[in-house]
């Protein structure tokens, strides 16, 4: 794919977003991974906590990244204003770096 092709259709719009989102998500919880591993070598049972943490990077983008995308999607279908490639890879990167900045800030435990 060109990096200037457009994408018209709500289905391509919807995948090129999730797929960004799924991607940066899990590069960031890979990433912290390799944070806790480090610091979890000698923990009897929190050696497999990385384990958890790559998981919950498959988990967020099938569901909650799932329906942001869609919505962002249809906005853009129903004002008839295609999407470039770049876009799509802000939008899913930008869902991930807003959910890694509420959990890292813990404000979600002060509600």
């Amino acid at each position: 794919m060109d990096a200037k092709q457009q994408l018209i259709s709500f289905y391509g719009m919807w995948y090129q977003i999730v797929l960004w989102c799924l991607a940066a998500s899990v590069f960031i919880h890979c990433i912290a991974a390799c944070v806790a591993c480090r610091a979890l070598r000698r923990h009897p049972r929190g050696r497999f906590f990385p384990l958890v943490i790559i998981f919950i990077g498959f988990l967020y983008p099938i569901t909650g990244g799932v329906v942001t995308s869609a919505t962002i999607a249809a906005v853009y279908r129903a004002a008839k204003f295609p999407m470039t490639l770049y876009s799509a890879f802000l939008w899913g990167a930008g869902q991930s770096f807003i959910g890694f900045l509420i959990s890292y800030s813990r404000i979600l435990a002060t509600l």
